[in-house]
């Protein structure tokens, strides 16, 4: 029997804690289970070599599927050029207390996020955008918040609508905040044309204001009504949508398919580690937001858990007070500018938390300050509810 079938036989004799709240005794029992059931190791995956990997910023990959000039990276570290084929040696007794790997986190996710509804009235999604950038004068870093939702209906009779507040800005840290009372505690910030922001963020073109907008609704019209979503920046109907196929073997085909009609070369990049790059990327857009069945959203997990350079970093926090299971990898936005990217994962639902990148900048005083940028999920999911709509709309 497969493993991927012993995780689903062990997630049908849990308790019902995998039915959908984070940090349960079921998902610690389930990854528990998993880190004693796999004891011997898998045979290696030939993996991609070990040069840099060229691609557009994974925070703008419309660019990486347009072959962008821009960059982005699998850090070298996490790869190997070479191919070893490994013998499984005799099964050795691993504690049930041993951290589990990412292989092991995103197998978890694919067993639970499997129980998920189906179907329902409309496919909503609900974000917590957050986002770091230094005030106009350098002195401190600020940091803007903004909430979404989405609701998408595959019935004529009910509207499409996209639901969005601005939060305002504040200083980031107390170290922030500090800086931010010696220059006078301003509450709108106006920034210069030609800032110099090491592409970490665009520069502004309107002011920033703390104080939070009008909650606001949008009937979505136009090729956005009766669209399911996008993958990869490409709109997808609903009949699309349920005809990407569930099984990992075929879904990886079908994503490499779409992959390889991307006109990559002449660009700079090279073109098979991109293709991997954009693979990874289009996993992750699967399960933090495309309406296809459970099984397929189960699959991503699997092609994600098979792929190299993720590593396991524990459990951890995500922006909104969450705990989840944390798996990350690097991408090169310029060169020698790095950000770390986090998947935070709640593997007792296989919801995907946050997902958050963070990299470093230099102040105007010489203080080195971390530039985050993040999305947290409130909910990604088939509901039977109804949008709660402001009186503002447009």
């Amino acid at each position: 029997m497969n493993n991927d079938q012993i995780f689903k036989d062990r997630a049908r004799v849990l308790d019902e804690d995998l039915a959908g709240r984070a940090s349960t005794a079921g998902a610690d029992a389930l990854l528990a289970e998993i880190v004693v059931l796999e004891r011997a190791p898998a045979p290696r995956r030939r993996l991609l070599p070990s040069r840099r990997l060229v691609l557009s910023p994974g925070r703008a990959l419309l660019g990486l599927a347009a072959a962008a000039a821009a960059v982005a990276v699998i850090a070298p570290s996490m790869l190997s050029d070479s191919t070893t084929s490994v013998v499984p040696q005799p099964s050795t007794s691993v504690p049930a207390t041993a951290e589990p790997t990412a292989r092991q986190i995103l197998l978890a996710a694919a067993v639970a996020v499997e129980k998920a509804p189906a179907s329902g009235d409309y496919w909503r999604t609900a974000t917590v955008n957050q986002w770091m950038l230094t005030d106009p004068t350098r002195s401190y870093v600020l940091e803007g918040r903004r909430s979404r939702e989405t609701w998408r209906a595959k019935r004529p009779d009910l509207q499409y609508w996209r639901i969005w507040q601005d939060l305002g800005y504040k200083p980031a840290t107390p170290q922030d905040e500090a800086a931010w009372r010696a220059a006078g505690a301003p509450t709108s910030w106006r920034y210069p044309k030609n800032m110099k922001t090491e592409e970490l963020f665009g520069v502004p073109s309107k002011p920033l204001k703390a104080a939070a907008g009008e909650r606001t609704a949008e009937r979505l019209h136009g090729k956005w009504k009766g669209s399911a979503g996008d993958m990869a920046g490409d709109l997808m109907t609903w009949k699309e949508v349920r005809a990407i196929p569930s099984e990992p073997d075929k879904l990886r085909n079908y994503l490499e398919e779409r992959i390889g009609r991307l006109d990559l070369a002449g660009s700079g990049i090279d073109v098979e580690e991109a293709r991997a790059y954009i693979l990874l990327r289009d996993c992750v857009g699967i399960i933090s937001g495309l309406p296809a069945s459970p099984e397929v959203r189960a699959s991503a997990y699997r092609i994600l858990a098979s792929l190299p350079g993720i590593r396991a970093e524990g459990e951890m926090t995500d922006p909104l007070g969450r705990h989840g299971q944390t798996l990350s990898y690097q991408e090169e936005i310029e060169p020698d500018l790095f950000t770390k990217v986090q998947l935070v994962v709640d593997p007792s639902t296989g919801l995907l938390l946050a997902e958050v990148r963070t990299n470093t900048t230099k102040l105007a005083n010489g203080r080195q300050a971390e530039i985050r940028d993040s999305t947290s999920y409130q909910a990604i999911g088939w509901t039977d509810e109804r949008p709660e709509l402001p009186t503002h709309r447009n």
